[in-house]
């Protein structure tokens, strides 16, 4: 099948990226298939801008080995490796370039994405399948007598789109092929993001970015903490279980299952934040906007231009609203950072890249493309967020309608009811009564 993006194409907004991230940058396999739903989601997030879409693809894939990696140093180095759900192997590129795992097994049910990540990242892969039973990969699990099991199996976005028959089943199957040390690393939607409330502990609608996959079985699904963590104790009662939340993208709450205990479980958690203005002052480029790590304030924000930083920021002023929005940690979040004309010598053909870095130095890009391009950005980025709340506020207001529906449905049955009790023999002799012990003035009860 034909390339989006091959191996041999270069993009500067993408070079910007790799280059001071990823050690020896240019031997990374770039190439991208077609079919690759990932970046057909990214398309349409940018609404079919190329450059943004190429850029924020790759950033997800580094941003998903930096985290296994994180998790991976918890038990040392990895003699075998599992990406499970690994479509298309946008983290397998950085998986096998950085040797993360002796060896680096790919599994999915895409039989295209299969194909396309053993011609390039030369990766044994498994073709999965629908029924978690019908999974088998030639691992101790099976019985086959000598071949071991995985030190390190990861499975970012699936289940965040599996019903509940399957979400169980699968869970254990993952767990079954584990070494007695070994680390299944999943990610989940958790409550505090899903649409609606998660009465059961799991919520589970058909719908998804996938093009190809049946709805009923890879749909949108939100849980609890308290589900996960039941699944995992009927799964086994001793199985460790660490939550670390939004880990995976500032989105996702990533889950860490093992046989054995997880003592040395480091929280990693990823910086959030949004450029609010960009304007061209007298002195130099004025860029503002807030940055949070959870409950505390980041280390720094910092603006490059290409390769240098030529900005940072480390004082971070109270903006309350941030806090009624993210807690009160998150108070210390407002920022604003001066590019020099200086440091700038063209709009439209250097590559910025405005980052947050928490305490620990994991850093979220904020901005990466030209400083001509920042401007209609954060337009952009204003006008998603207000078009956001407005959705907020009229699903609201929808609620508040129907709720108000209800009460009326709910007053207007009552009358009927009050009404039909009053033509009742019951109750006209009950006024009969009443009236008589008023002339008797024995009560003054109605």
């Amino acid at each position: 099948m034909p390339l989006t993006f091959s191996n041999d194409d270069h993009h500067p907004l993408l070079d910007t990226l790799l280059r001071t991230r990823v050690p020896r940058w240019e031997a990374l396999n770039r190439a991208v298939d077609e079919r690759d739903d990932m970046l057909d989601f990214a398309m349409k997030l940018f609404h079919g801008d190329r450059d943004a879409a190429l850029v924020n693809y790759f950033q997800n894939g580094l941003e998903q080995f930096e985290l296994v990696k994180h998790i991976a140093s918890w038990r040392g180095p990895m003699r075998r490796m599992l990406d499970f759900a690994s479509g298309y192997g946008r983290l397998t590129r950085f998986l096998v370039h950085q040797q993360l795992a002796d060896e680096i097994t790919v599994s999915d049910i895409l039989e295209g994405g299969m194909e396309f990540q053993a011609r390039e990242f030369g990766v044994r892969t498994i073709l999965s399948a629908t029924a978690p039973t019908d999974f088998l990969p030639g691992s101790r699990a099976t019985g086959q007598p000598g071949s071991p099991g995985y030190d390190l199996i990861f499975v970012a976005s699936l289940f965040t789109h599996l019903p509940p028959a399957t979400f169980t089943p699968w869970l254990r199957r993952l767990v079954e092929l584990l070494e007695p040390r070994g680390l299944l690393v999943f990610s989940v939607h958790d409550e505090s993001i899903a649409p609606e409330n998660v009465g059961e502990g799991i919520n589970f609608a058909a719908h998804s970015e996938s093009r190809v996959l049946d709805t009923s079985e890879y749909g949108s699904t939100w849980v609890t903490e308290s589900y996960v963590r039941e699944q995992v104790a009927a799964i086994g009662a001793g199985l460790a279980c660490v939550r670390l939340p939004r880990a995976l993208a500032e989105w996702q709450d990533v889950y860490v299952v093992s046989p054995s205990p997880i003592e040395n479980a480091r929280p990693r958690r990823a910086p959030k934040g949004f450029i609010e203005h960009c304007d061209t002052a007298a002195d130099g480029i004025l860029l503002t906007g807030w940055a949070t790590v959870a409950d505390e304030a980041p280390d720094r924000v910092e603006v490059r231009i290409d390769d240098e930083i030529v900005a940072t920021a480390r004082a971070f002023h109270p903006r309350d609203d941030v806090a009624k929005a993210f807690g009160p940690g998150a108070r210390d979040s407002g920022w604003d950072c001066l590019v020099p004309h200086s440091a700038v010598r063209s709009f439209r053909y250097q590559t910025a890249t405005v980052s947050i870095v928490s305490s620990v130095g994991v850093e979220r890009i904020l901005f990466l493309g030209t400083i001509d391009a920042a401007t209609g950005f954060v337009a952009r980025e204003r006008a998603r967020a207000r078009d956001n709340q407005i959705v907020a506020r009229d699903a609201e207001n929808a609620e508040l309608r129907e709720r108000i529906a209800i009460l009326e449905h709910q007053r207007a049955e009552l009358e009927r009811t009050i009404a039909a009790m009053r033509n009742s023999r019951f109750w006209r002799a009950r006024e009969r009564w009443f009236a008589l012990k008023r002339g008797l003035r024995i009560t003054n009860e109605q």
